[in-house]
């Protein structure tokens, strides 16, 4: 990644600092004029998410893993003097049916968020239920932050500058698997299975970057999980096996590829499967097949990561694991044994990141120059690259690296080299060096 001028100077004169774990910029003086959702004592924030229905298998343990980090930081000492009160709403993906006993209506439910009120939003999940909201938390000036969702449209900082995504884009993601398939499995048939959204689109779009041209296309539509159960994807699986497809790439959540890996099952179909990191935890897909007789159909999926896998042994991951087991009401079956799965890291992943730039943002601070700490501090988080923003750039990290799934617990790298991309049409990879693995200080 390029940073501007000013931002590696403001790098440069921070080293000290960016070791412990922060890059701190001169806080505002004097008392902070009244700001929504912080008290003396606390900052209130609040999300959207599927923790019941369509979405909620695996999505369900994101929030409550950054809660738990929040959690951790409170037991702490809390940050600058304040404790972090997380408000989690269920919004069922903004799906009704299939175990949902939340409200589907993601809008109503972030009017009452601000309302509560809440400083932010942070770590809503869903590219169609943020979509939703967007206009209005940008109208009500309510920062709308780490959309836990790989949308393009979140680096979007002239039309809706209080928003910020945090994952890779899964333009950039699918162009980097994309260079794989050139280097490795090139002049094989490829077909293509999105979601009906910008996950979808976003993801072939970057395939398309890099001149991969898919024999077959198709789109599905969430709600048809409800309605048609696994049956929903027979038909498309049933298409790619008829065109002779020996890839099959898929922009799916965890039910979706559940139940695309079940009808090729059911039709003997084994393809090379190539699995957005969106819906390719290796433990939330191999849960539905936990009692077949016959072997995890996951196993061999190539799919990609901006985290450290799970099996690494690194500070971060050590820290991670010992923050789950400090969350009882959260966690209450996690033990020293269970496998830190996708989700759990990826939640904690940006519930780090909330509270890192929350503590370089210093005791007095408003909505705006919150902000304006984002877009001038790099953090220590557990991703694999520092995690910077700027007034230009909201989508967060860029860069990843590509995974084979080992077993239903695990996945190993296939190569260790992290890459990023340009999200525009350029069809060449950069390198990236890896952030140290190093926790800082002030979250031990």
């Amino acid at each position: 990644m390029q940073g501007t001028v000013r931002r590696r100077a403001a790098a440069l004169a921070s080293a000290g600092a960016l070791l412990m774990g922060v890059v701190v910029t001169a806080a505002p003086s004097g008392a902070a004029p009244a700001t929504p959702g912080v008290t003396a004592t606390q900052v209130t924030i609040g999300a959207t998410v599927p923790l019941t229905g369509i979405a909620s298998q695996g999505y369900s343990e994101v929030a409550k893993a950054a809660n738990a980090v929040f959690k951790w930081v409170n037991s702490h000492g809390g940050i600058n003097g304040r404790k972090i009160n997380f408000i989690l709403k269920d919004d069922c993906y903004g799906t009704p049916g299939f175990g949902c006993t939340g409200n589907p209506n993601t809008v109503q439910l972030t009017k009452e968020l601000i309302s509560t009120p809440v400083f932010a939003t942070v770590g809503s999940l869903g590219t169609p239920t943020q979509d939703s909201v967007r206009s209005l938390l940008n109208s009500a000036h309510v920062p709308q932050l780490f959309v836990n969702s790989g949308s393009k449209d979140w680096n979007n900082a002239r039309v809706y500058p209080t928003l910020y995504g945090w994952q890779p884009s899964y333009t950039v993601e699918s162009k980097i698997l994309g260079w794989y398939i050139n280097r490795h499995l090139a002049n094989q048939r490829l077909c293509f299975l999105g979601q009906n959204d910008d996950f979808g689109a976003n993801g072939l779009l970057g395939l398309k970057d890099m001149r991969i041209n898919p024999v077959d296309t198709i789109m599905y539509d969430p709600a048809g999980l409800v309605t048609g159960g696994a049956g929903y994807f027979a038909p498309f699986i049933k298409k790619f096996l008829s065109d002779s497809c020996q890839i099959v790439y898929l922009d799916t959540i965890p039910g979706a590829t559940d139940a695309a890996l079940a009808s090729a099952l059911q039709l003997g179909y084994h393809p090379q499967w190539i699995i957005s990191s969106v819906g390719s935890d290796p433990v939330t897909v191999a849960a539905p097949f936990a009692k077949a007789p016959f072997p995890d159909p996951e196993i061999g999926a190539l799919t990609f990561t901006y985290l450290p896998t799970s099996t690494a042994t690194n500070p971060w991951n050590a820290w991670m694991r010992k923050v789950l087991l400090a969350d009882k009401a959260d966690f209450p079956t996690f033990t020293a044994s269970t496998p830190i799965d996708g989700n759990m890291a990826y939640g904690e992943g940006w519930g780090v990141a909330f509270a890192g730039y929350l503590k370089a943002a210093g005791r007095n601070f408003t909505r705006a120059s919150f902000l304006k700490v984002m877009n001038s501090t790099t953090l220590m988080t557990p991703a694999l690259q520092p995690l910077r923003y700027s007034q230009t750039n909201h989508q967060g990290l860029t860069a990843g690296y590509i995974v084979k799934v080992a077993s239903a617990t695990s996945a190993t790298v296939v190569d260790p080299t992290v890459y990023t991309t340009s999200p525009t049409a350029a069809t060449t990879l950069t390198k990236v060096t890896k952030l140290s693995m190093t926790v800082p200080a002030w979250l031990h």
